[in-house]
């Protein structure tokens, strides 16, 4: 069961029966939980939504409709891909839940266990992701709720705005229906009219490319375990992943490395073809020298007479130039011979001549050492005067440049006063009369922006009183509005419910409906006779009554979620029961059915029962009767009557409740009927507003009951009329409103405009730079002095210039002689080196007669030992030599190569085995140039096969250096948005953040700088409210990047503070303002200070049955 908590009052949604089973409830004390009704789990909205479900609800429940009406969605699904409902039928906790979103904004708000997670995993299953996806399991079967043989999840999208999916077939809007089994999944894509179109998962999935919904983007749909991981820790490889996943970079990444692939095996596959061609190209050679072979046979054998006349020749050339090695080497010792033999006969009187050789050379060098010297210093002083004149004329080049420069300064100062003299009245007076003019324009729009900014603060008030009202009002007609539908809703009901009563006055089950008559009679009629004791107890409410009146409507209240059950005692009458009541109810609407043992004794609770330890105090279950021991003990394991307290007292409440030493043992509730309170024990101290609604079942007369009914009824009318009126005019005063928001929006641009023109003037006067003008007499004066300055430096550059000249002059002049001094050195030096080099030669060759006498000896009577056995050589080379010569000439004439013996030899070999071959194989000369037309033609085939190969691998090259350009600016491109908008994020906290990105190592480094200065790249240092800051800032980031129609992010503030989680909240909320084309929804198991408004939805959700 699930209430709906809505200004401070707990509200119980209307049951309805359901086909689905309960669980079944075992019959000792100790084990309570069983499944109450599976009755429709309606999250509770807010008054600006309450209209629109409203209006929902009653469509629903007409039988027919017209085209208009079936096809209409509102108007602020403008977007396609939105999503306005989802009904779950048995999809894990939760056995028929609908829900119907708003447009904008969404909070989701509901205690853990209620089931809020559930509706994040149906949108991602019905849009075709899998179980592992989102987390919650293995396998989609695991998400049917216990019990129960199928679920079923139904998704309704806006199919209407910029770019619909088949808008003629599909209509406004379309529903994609997964219907889940233990066995297998399918899929049932249905138009406006609720009519099947196509179960074709492709199908969706094309629907879903056209709206740009990807479920599977964690950025776009957050659910609770990757929120809880994300909000963990903020490592660099995951943020790097999320940030690739979430702008589908990651995509595109892998496309170009399956067109980096793809370009590897065509290389491959082309270097395959290239050895394929080659081996065709050596067949083709083979071919083309056997046929080449076939032709010319006579010619082979002229080049093996050919090669073996130039193997006979080659050995000729050979010996002879051994032979001219050998009188080569002769002619050398014979020229040694005759030297040493001079040597070791002359060496006295070659000493004595050498001697007096040095003596000369002595003397001689002593005399140009003399000259050298004298020389080298008439070098050095005329070098010095050289350097000397450089130095002046670098000094007077240097004071030349100076008076230039100053002559050209006070030139452009002259001609500067002239211009100035000339225009100097004409110019004073228009900047004079121009000032003026400015003047006055600056006060005129000074005066004209005062009175813009005081009228248009005017406007600006009124139009937000008048919006503020206009605020008043629509709540006030959305209220109006949806209690007349209520009111509507309630009529009807009544209406059927007076028809029914009317119709079976006499039977004290009419207050149940008809269908439960006809199932009682069916029953006792079933069960007569031995077996009446395993008849289904039921509906359960004909049973109980409340002895005492005054507390009447407060037992119906509290048993009313199963005062329509009913009770069996086993599985097989359960699924025979459950064949009657589907007959019994076909248009749905079906009572529980409850599975529990039958026994002959109500429970005895005594030890478990509260003890009442005040006056005034009773305890429930002594103020209910049950004739029958089955139901008693069903009230007694579910609802736990003998622990609840009822009094009429608030203060007794109180005092039972407050305080844990006053609270009494086994106490669960305190019920104050006459107030509608109900309060929970401490530790778990609450307190809660039960309105309590007149019994229908328990001790009510039919007459009295119709009589009840119509006077409502007539209630109702009347408040139909006024609600009327008012709706009226509140619509009136409305488009009133209205018109003045829009008159004053009118005149506040108008004004707007014409501020900003005259400010923009009002700036430009200001900046405006007027020309400074000197004053005349200080011209004349400053003219003067340039004059008389320019006069002095071109009479000094005159002067400078004229001595220049002169030292000039005398430099080219001390270059030549210095030139014709360096001269005369360098002949004296040349001497002076030629007589030391013969003085030189003269020594060793003196030391030389003393050192190698003897060995002189020695070598000489070697070297004739070797010339003699050199002519012995000679003479047997010679003789061979001639040999060899009359052999070749047997073969014939001499024959010029460049071969080598090698190649000769290899050649004459593979002559002879090609003669050898043509004469044993006996080839037929057609066969093989067959043989070769064909292979050419295969090469050829072959070569054009290898061009589109490279081809190919040329434009996928291409392409794929074009793309990864593209993905590298693209990914640079992202990476700057999302930090960008997540520092601006951050900002607003005075948070500060750097980044540190590796597309290398795949790492997205972040550094979190808080207010207090710590720094930290993850988020375990972070406090709670930082964390989840932190990362809600990262997501707006993220967001930023990539469109989609919906984005769902669960549990965003588990971490937070009730502070920290208003300010996120905000931040949310002023994003869903901004993007007013995307829907948001927000899961929190927080309650929420969010008001609903026309863009805001707030849904609570409670428990549900289970």
């Amino acid at each position: 069961m699930e209430r709906s908590r809505q200004n401070g009052r707990i509200r119980k949604a209307p049951t309805s029966g359901s086909d689905s089973d309960t669980s079944e409830a075992p019959s000792r004390k100790k084990s309570r939980q069983v499944d109450e009704d599976d009755g429709l789990e309606e999250a509770s909205t807010s008054q600006a939504a309450n209209s629109r479900s409203a209006g929902t609800n009653m469509s629903q429940n007409m039988t027919t409709m017209n085209l208009t009406s079936e096809m209409s969605i509102p108007n602020a699904f403008n977007r396609c891909g939105k999503v306005i409902s989802m009904r779950l039928t048995n999809f894990m906790c939760h056995s028929n839940l609908f829900m119907e979103f708003g447009p904008n904004i969404n909070f989701l708000v509901g205690n853990n266990g209620s089931g809020k997670s559930a509706v994040i995993t149906a949108l991602a299953l019905g849009l075709t992701s899998s179980a592992r996806v989102t987390s919650r399991a293995s396998s989609i079967q695991k998400l049917i709720k216990n019990g129960e043989a199928s679920a079923t999840v139904a998704i309704t999208l806006s199919n209407n705005g910029l770019r619909p999916f088949k808008a003629e077939i599909f209509g406004p809007h379309l529903t994609v229906v997964r219907h889940i089994r233990h066995s297998s999944s399918a899929y049932d894509l249905q138009d406006a009219r609720g009519r099947s179109v196509s179960k074709k998962v492709g199908e969706i999935r094309r629907m879903l490319l056209c709206f740009g919904i990807n479920v599977e983007n964690p950025i776009f749909v957050l659910n609770q375990e990757a929120a809880r991981e994300f909000l963990k820790e903020l490592e660099p490889e995951s943020n790097y992943k999320l940030l690739m996943k979430a702008t589908q970079l990651d995509v595109c990444a892998v496309s170009l490395l399956q067109c980096h692939e793809q370009r590897r095996h065509f290389s491959q596959d082309m270097e395959h073809l290239v050895k394929k061609r080659e081996v065709v190209e050596k067949q083709v050679e083979a071919v083309e020298e056997k046929l080449s072979i076939l032709k010319d046979k006579e010619v082979v054998k002229v080049k093996l007479k050919q090669s073996e006349v130039k193997l006979a020749w080659l050995a000729v050339t050979r010996s002879q130039q051994e032979l001219d090695q050998l009188e080569h080497s002769i002619s050398l010792i014979e020229a040694k011979k005759a030297k040493l033999e001079q040597t070791t006969s002359k060496k006295e009187s070659t000493q004595a001549t050498l001697t007096q050789q040095l003596n000369q050379f002595e003397s001689t060098k002593n005399v140009i050492l003399g000259s050298y010297k004298a020389q080298e210093v008439k070098v050095r002083t005329a070098k010095k005067a050289v350097q000397d004149l450089l130095l002046k004329i670098s000094s007077v080049k240097a004071q030349l440049d100076n008076a230039e420069r100053r002559m050209r300064e006070e030139q452009h100062t002259y001609t500067a006063c002239e211009k100035h003299i000339g225009s100097y009245h004409a110019d004073f007076n228009r900047v004079k009369e121009q000032r003026e003019e400015h003047a006055k324009q600056m006060e005129a729009l000074k005066k004209q922006v005062a009175e813009s900014d005081e009228l248009i603060a005017r406007l600006r008030e009124e139009q937000q009183q008048m919006k503020r009202e206009l605020t008043a009002v629509q709540e006030t007609t959305e209220t109006v509005k949806y209690e007349r539908a209520q009111l509507h809703k309630s009529k009807q009901n009544m209406q059927w419910e007076i028809e029914t009563l009317s119709r079976n006055k006499s039977n004290t089950l009419s207050v149940y409906g008809e269908q439960a008559i006809q199932v009682v009679h069916a029953l006792r009629t079933q069960y007569a006779g031995a077996n009446l004791h395993r008849m289904p107890r039921g509906p359960l409410g004909q049973y109980i009554s409340a002895p005492n009146p005054k507390y009447r409507d407060l037992v119906e209240n509290q048993l009313m979620s199963c005062l329509r059950s009913y009770i069996v005692s086993s599985d097989r009458e359960r699924q025979s029961l459950r064949t009657l009541l589907q007959n019994k109810y076909p248009n749905g609407n079906v009572p529980t059915i409850i599975t529990s043992s039958f026994t002959d004794r109500v429970y005895d609770v005594s030890r478990h029962k509260v003890r009442p330890t005040t006056p005034n105090t009773t305890v429930l279950i002594d103020e209910i009767s049950c004739n029958d021991p089955v139901v008693m003990n069903y009230l007694i394991d579910m609802l736990r009557i003998e622990t609840v307290l009822v009094t009429e007292s608030k203060e007794i409440a109180e005092f039972l409740t407050s305080d844990t030493e006053n609270v009494p043992p086994n106490l669960t509730r305190v019920l104050v009927p006459n107030l509608g309170l109900e309060y929970i024990p401490s530790p778990n101290y609450a307190v809660y507003s039960n309105k309590i609604f007149p019994a229908r079942f328990i001790h009510v007369n039919v007459d009295d009951r119709i009589r009840q009914l119509h006077i409502e009824q007539d209630a109702i009318k009347e408040r139909e009329a006024s609600l009327e009126a008012d709706y009226m005019q509140q619509k009136q005063i409305l488009e009133k409103i209205n018109q003045e928001i829009s008159k004053r929006s009118v005149l506040i641009g108008q004004h707007q405009s014409r501020n900003n023109r005259a400010m923009q003037q009002k700036i430009e006067l200001e900046n405006y730079d007027y020309p400074e003008l000197p004053e005349y007499d200080r011209l004349k004066t400053h003219l003067s002095d340039s004059g008389e300055k320019i006069n002095k430096c071109r009479e000094e550059r005159e002067a400078l210039q004229q001595k220049l000249d002169e030292i000039k002059e005398r430099k080219e002049q001390l270059r030549r002689e210095e030139a014709d001094e360096t001269k005369a050195l360098e002949d004296i030096n040349q001497k002076l080196s030629t007589v030391d080099t013969e003085f030189q030669e003269v020594e060793s060759k003196i030391r030389s007669l003393d050192l190698h006498f003897e060995e002189n000896t020695r070598c000489l009577q070697k070297t004739l030992q070797v010339e003699k056995k050199m002519r012995d050589v000679k003479a047997t080379t010679l003789a061979e030599l001639e040999k060899v010569r009359a052999e070749a000439e047997q073969l014939g004439e001499f024959i010029a190569t460049t071969q080598t013996e090698e190649n000769i030899r290899e050649s004459i070999s593979r002559y002879k085995s090609k003669i050898r071959q043509v004469e044993q194989l006996n080839y037929i000369i057609e066969d093989v140039e067959g043989e070769l037309s064909t292979l050419r033609d295969n090469l050829g085939q072959q070569a054009k096969q290898l061009n589109v190969v490279e081809s190919v691998i040329k434009r996928l090259r291409q392409a794929y250096h074009q793309r990864a350009q593209l993905f590298q600016r693209s990914r640079k491109h992202y990476f700057t948005m999302v930090q960008f908008q997540f520092e601006q994020a951050l900002s607003m906290r005075k948070f500060k953040v750097s980044f540190d990105t590796n597309d290398r190592d795949r790492t997205w480094k972040i550094n979190v700088f808080p207010p207090s200065g710590n720094k930290t790249s993850n988020t375990r240092s972070l406090s709670g409210g930082e964390r989840s800051f932190t990362t809600v800032s990262l997501l707006k980031g993220l967001w930023s990047t990539s469109d989609h129609p919906f984005y769902f992010l669960d549990e965003y503030d588990v971490f937070t503070d009730e502070v920290n989680r208003k300010f996120i909240t905000e931040i949310l909320i002023n994003e869903g303002m901004d993007y007013k084309n995307r829907q948001f929804c927000f899961l929190t198991p927080q309650d929420t200070e969010v008001q609903a408004s026309n863009f805001i939805t707030v849904h609570k959700l409670e428990a549900p049955d289970r």
